[in-house]
């Protein structure tokens, strides 16, 4: 896609920059505002807002033109996420757009970011903010995520690609960029990976679940399913022929006298039997509970431990040894802790661990709720029972009086049968309660062994879709030509380990002749390297469409630490010249802005801008007559790094 900057002004003074197709330049002093020009393009493209004290709080206004389509944008230089952009397009449609700039707000539907990543028509993707994590979360991929390709920032261009080795979220970033652009993110692969985060967790919380329910089960007289349905069929011909015994002695009492209050004795006396063994029942379950309660508690503090050890100590790193106070260099690489050059272990996501937190804390109110109902039912269980003890004893006494022939014995068989009875029936009713719990279990082992089956299907899925696109491995090698090119144009120093230069197609670093970027030691040779890869995507996207590349290539600082004689001098000259003849071939399409201290050693590049001490990017208001000239303020840290 088109993108061409075509005038910033700082609002509120004189100062107005002027670029054309082609190939631009910024020249100028160290302290002059280049690398802060490059700040306010890169606001103007929807970046977060990064300039030098003196520019903040003020207000930039530029037109650029995206494709066919030409947009006025006043953006303020704030770094308040929810600061307004106002947008409108010249000609054409003539839309309005007023924006907040990076925080969605109430009644927005998009922001200033997500309008540039709609009008660029760049894909709108979330990606897992830790790629081997499949329960890690969605993040955006925003426009400063595609203009990583476009704009070599001074601070990077002689240490690293795109900022990315000492930035790992940022180099999570620039890899799913690069897979994007090139085709590797499937949009297919990547509703997999969605299905396969639900799947994911699903399992976790039924993994832990079954593990928490079978640990309960074993500590009970629950935990053989066998024993469970033995004791079962055993009670249930118990409690048959109890019932049958019941009926039995009920039609031996046939006195019509005692008939009836031996059947309201034996109802009583059965309720208190029922009533005991209940409340048994019940305070037992209340030391389970009160049990598993205290194992909650633990695990709890446990991972509250974890959390905290996870949050204050996980971002910790040693740049100056803890015994003598001597710097620590750099060592190992982004895979190795720098202090014991060892691979850390896999540990769980944070995320994970407050889920898991979440989900104790959980089951603890649980059981806090069911151990309060549970007392409270032994409460009435025990008042019921003196209730029913007062009840059975009136009846006795009604009994007695009201025959003298009462045989005890046959009381004595009552109250026996229907003891028996009820606790029959009590120990059938706690044994179904125990085979429901193991039917509870089989059924979260028969999901999680589907759930697995669906996990590894996905898998399977995923990695048959990575590499197997033969477009995609045209572009690479496509990338990989280009790269050389650009390299060769330079007449950069080369190697004679392995000849040849490339991309790495797992790492997405360029290569040069068997030696990775970090290994290039010399910073010259890295910023030829920088600018070679970054025209080589230029390249290969102006070359196929279907490479959503923004067409535009801000470099700042081209010549850092490149030398000004002899060979590197030269040197200089043939990337310049190479830079300006890719601009060129391609005038409508591509533009090129460089930023250096010093007048571009080759003819045909257009000054945009002419900076030095006296004469910065924020123009000194005009002094009146008898003042005294104001010394020039020092400048803001980046400049004075030099540009």
């Amino acid at each position: 896609m088109r993108l061409r900057i075509e005038k910033i002004t700082l609002v509120g003074t004189s100062r107005t920059i002027r670029f054309e197709p082609g190939m631009n330049a910024i020249v100028g002093s160290m302290s002059g505002g280049k690398t802060t020009t490059v700040s306010c393009l890169r606001a103007l493209l929807g970046a977060d807002v990064s300039v030098v004290p003196e520019l903040r709080g003020r207000t930039i206004a530029g037109t650029v033109l995206v494709g066919d389509r030409r947009f006025r944008i006043v953006r303020p230089l704030v770094t308040t996420p929810n600061a307004m952009v106002e947008i409108a397009e010249v000609g054409g449609r003539r839309e309005v757009w007023r924006l907040p700039a990076s925080q969605l707000q109430a009644g927005y539907d998009e922001t200033f970011r997500d309008w540039w990543r709609n009008v660029l028509r760049l894909p709108r993707l979330s990606v897992p903010r830790a790629p081997n994590d499949d329960r890690s979360p969605l993040v955006p991929v925003t426009i400063s995520d595609y203009l990583m390709y476009c704009v070599l920032r001074q601070k990077e261009i002689d240490s690293s690609v795109f900022g990315t080795p000492d930035n790992y979220s940022k180099n999570i970033k620039r890899k799913y960029v690069f897979e994007i652009l090139y085709g590797l993110y499937d949009p297919e692969a990547a509703g997999l990976r969605d299905r396969l985060r639900e799947v994911t967790t699903e399992l976790a919380a039924l993994t832990a679940d079954a593990n928490t329910l079978e640990r309960i089960l074993l500590t009970t007289a629950f935990a053989s399913r066998a024993q469970l349905e033995v004791e079962r069929r055993e009670t249930e011909g118990e409690l048959i022929r109890a019932r049958q015994a019941d009926i039995h002695l009920t039609g031996e009492l046939t006195e019509s006298a005692t008939v009836t209050l031996r059947e309201r004795i034996a109802e009583a006396e059965a309720e208190i039997a029922r009533i005991a063994g209940a409340a048994e029942a019940e305070a037992v379950s209340v030391i389970n509970l009160r049990e598993l309660h205290g194992q909650l508690i633990a695990q709890s503090r446990r991972l509250t431990r974890a959390l905290v050890a996870e949050r204050l100590l996980n971002d910790f790193e040693f740049h100056t040894c803890p015994r003598c106070g001597a710097g620590v260099p750099d060592r190992g690489d982004e895979h190795t802790c720098r202090l014991c050059l060892q691979t850390p272990p896999n540990l769980p996501a944070p995320s994970s661990l407050a889920a898991e937190q979440d989900r104790v804390i959980d089951q603890v109110t649980e059981t806090e709720e069911l151990i309060a109902r549970s007392t409270q039912r032994l409460a009435q269980l025990r008042t019921a029972q003196a209730a029913q003890a007062s009840n059975r004893a009136d009846l006795g006494a009604q009994l007695d009086r009201a025959t003298a022939t009462f045989i005890t014995d046959q009381a004595d068989r009552i109250r026996s049968i229907a003891a028996r009875q009820a606790r029959l029936e009590e120990h059938l009713a706690r044994l179904d309660d125990g085979l429901a719990l193991h039917d509870r279990l089989a059924g979260q082992a028969e999901r999680v062994a589907e759930l697995e089956r669906e996990q590894e299907d996905l898998n399977s899925k995923i990695d048959a879709t990575r590499h197997s696109n033969q477009t995609v491995s045209e572009r690479l090698q496509k990338l990989d030509d280009a790269f050389e090119a650009a390299l060769r144009s330079f007449d950069a120093p080369r190697f004679d380990d392995q000849p040849g230069s490339y991309i790495n197609k797992k790492t997405y670093l360029p290569v040069v002749d068997g030696r990775p970027f970090a290994d290039l030691q010399s910073q010259g040779v890295e910023v030829l390297v920088n600018v070679a890869h970054v025209l080589a995507h230029q390249h290969v996207a102006l070359n196929d469409h279907d490479i959503p590349l923004p067409n535009l290539l801000i470099i700042d600082g081209i010549s850092s630490n490149v030398g000004h004689e002899g060979v590197d001098l030269e040197r200089l000259r043939k990337m310049y010249a190479s830079l300006l003849r890719t601009a060129t071939e391609h005038v409508d399409r591509l533009q090129i802005i460089v930023t250096d201290n010093d007048s571009p050693p080759v003819e045909g590049i257009h000054r945009a801008l002419e900076l030095s001490d006296t004469d910065r990017l924020v123009p000194m208001p005009p002094t009146e007559p008898g003042d005294t000239q104001p010394v020039d303020a020092p400048s803001a840290p980046e400049e004075q790094a030099g540009t």
